[in-house]
């Protein structure tokens, strides 16, 4: 007999925990396998020593100095010269997986089949899309474009699925905050009961469900974004940001602290307070590793993990300040003034309108699916003369421009780029940073520009 078990984020936080442990022990469990925790708990693993019960650990965090005592520990962070080292924790139970097949072959064919949950698991986690990470999910992605897992349709279904193209975007922003909701404001397992369902109703019903926890939850993300922006507006933010409330929901402050970072570029750390303790999330940019910094101000901490772009903290709340102050000295000492508050848009290479062709655009698609590790590509070109410009969309939120160079043309298109458009006097030449993609609208296939940035070409000067 298999049954699962899923830590309440709000009540228990993450991983392994005794009483949860002791439960399982009690009905008669004889074997724990732990996915995406378990590597540094050496405690929870010597209890199940003591009480005869197998362990076996998968996971994708960073380890701690000594490994849990257990039957095996499968992590890629513990196999140096791994190729696959940034294996997201999906990823890590998919290889255990695996290896059973070459022992069952049966398990191969239901292995590959769920596929689809495997690349929606990699690009939930944010990890970086190289590697077996790119190929589990370009493969995983043929597999969720025809999916008949009842909960996974469901949600496409909700989510457009007719009119939208099945990528790491869609799993991004649509499907993952979903089955996220539930486990952000209480109970994890109604996610993976949409996963397991095999009820095409049942499953239309949990995943409408999940669809109003998500509305709840973005309700809760904007307040607490909102308090986060007034205290920055009140101090001026150093190499990184630490912020704690009491008015903060726990299960909300790593989406928030994701949101600061694009925005304020920096190492972004929050804190709910309840009672005097505090429960924190953290998000980092290229360059700061987050473990490591808080590996360095761990006699602050109750409790950390994770890895380097994201991880999560216990604290003590009378020590907040000491932590902000160390955690600040840390980031001081990782980042120079330029890294910390300064994106930068890397430009891949600088070209002239006429390399802009279908055929270049196919070319770059083939690179994909882009993410973490994996950006599209970006490319420039300087000096192109803006012929038209022009908003589209609800409320002339997008720019839509033709730019040339008096002998050829192409259009592009910026989102969001709208309230540019009184700065961009027509017949002016300018530096044009963008995507390039192919349109195929009323099949007419030609390259469209996603515009990136704009610069007057005299800048250069």
């Amino acid at each position: 007999n298999i049954f699962y078990y899923i830590p309440k984020r709000l009540g228990e936080g993450y991983g392994l925990h005794r009483d949860s442990l002791a439960k399982a022990v009690k009905y008669g469990c004889r074997l724990v396998v732990t996915v995406d925790c378990g590597v540094t708990a050496l405690q929870e693993a010597e209890f199940l020593r003591s009480k005869g019960v197998d362990l076996l650990v998968t996971d994708h965090h960073e380890p701690g100095a000594v490994l849990p005592e257990a039957v095996a520990v499968v992590n890629p962070k513990t196999t140096p010269g791994y190729p696959g080292g940034e294996l997201a924790g999906v990823g890590v139970a998919f290889k255990l997986l695996q290896g059973l097949a070459e022992i069952i072959p049966e398990v191969r064919e239901v292995l590959w089949a769920n596929l689809d949950l495997v690349a929606v698991g990699t690009v939930a986690d944010i990890v970086p899309l190289v590697g077996e990470n790119r190929l589990l999910v370009k493969e995983g992605l043929k597999v969720l474009g025809k999916t008949e897992n009842p909960g996974l349709s469901a949600l496409l279904n909700q989510n457009g699925r007719a009119t939208r193209e099945i990528t790491p975007g869609l799993i991004s922003f649509g499907l993952a905050p979903r089955l996220n909701a539930c486990g952000r404001l209480g109970d994890p397992a109604k996610g993976l009961r949409l996963l397991l369902e095999t009820d095409r109703n049942r499953a239309r019903k949990i995943a409408a469900e999940l669809e109003e926890l998500n509305r709840k939850r973005q309700q809760i993300e904007e307040r607490v974004l909102k308090e986060a922006e007034e205290i920055l507006s009140r101090e001026e933010p150093g190499q990184a940001i630490v912020l704690g409330s009491e008015n903060w929901h726990p299960g909300v402050i790593g989406i928030v602290a994701s949101r600061l970072v694009e925005k304020y570029y920096r190492p972004v750390v929050l804190v709910a307070l309840e009672k005097g303790k505090g429960k924190g999330s953290a998000r980092s940019i290229p360059g700061f590793h987050l473990y490591r910094a808080l590996d360095t101000c761990a006699p602050l901490l109750e409790k950390f993990g994770g890895h380097e772009m994201a991880a999560g903290l216990e604290i003590a709340g009378d020590k907040l300040a000491a932590f902000k102050e160390s955690f600040a000295e840390v980031a001081g000492s990782c980042l120079d003034r330029e890294e910390a508050g300064a994106p930068v848009l890397e430009i891949d290479e600088v070209t002239v309108l006429e390399d802009l062709t279908v055929e270049l655009a196919r070319e770059m698609a083939a690179l994909a699916p882009f993410g973490p590790g994996n950006p599209e590509p970006v490319l420039a070109c300087q000096g192109a003369k803006l012929l038209s410009a022009g908003t589209v969309g609800k409320d002339g939120r997008h720019l839509s421009v033709e730019i040339g160079n008096g002998v050829i043309s192409r259009r592009g298109i910026g989102f969001n780029f709208g309230a540019w458009r009184e700065k961009l006097p027509v017949g002016e030449e300018f530096d044009f940073a963008f995507k390039l993609e192919e349109d195929d609208w009323n099949r007419d296939h030609q390259v469209c520009l996603v515009l990136k940035d704009i610069l007057p070409a005299r800048a250069r000067e």
